[in-house]
């Protein structure tokens, strides 16, 4: 028997979450990597569509500049929701899940 037939298999299960802002998916990455103690390196943040974006929702430096406001800047690159995909324990999904949507994921699917 090989080694690699000795070895039990270690399945994972995916997540992949949406978020309105840019600043919602960065706050989830921090939430899995501090809470949970998923690796950041394995956590895929990127925009929904094809277009560079920051989000459909202005947050942080998204807001027009020269004092706190919550009017948006006319050139933030506001073009699409945020995905965020992650691997995670079949056995933790449930609670990961309820710790996105905590911070702002508007819809969840398993992968």
């Amino acid at each position: 028997m090989t080694e690699l037939q000795s070895t039990e298999r270690h399945e994972m299960a995916g997540l992949c979450a949406i978020f309105r802002s840019r600043a919602e998916a960065d706050l989830a990455t921090e939430h899995l990597a501090q809470e949970y103690g998923i690796d950041p390196a394995f956590i895929y943040v990127e925009p929904l569509a094809d277009e560079n974006s920051a989000g459909i929702e202005a947050s942080g430096g998204d807001h027009a500049s020269a004092g706190p406001s919550h009017t948006e800047r006319s050139d933030a690159p506001l073009h699409g929701a945020i995905q965020l995909n992650v691997s995670v324990e079949p056995d933790s999904r449930t609670a990961i899940e309820a710790a996105l949507r905590d911070v702002g994921a508007t819809a969840i699917e398993r992968f």
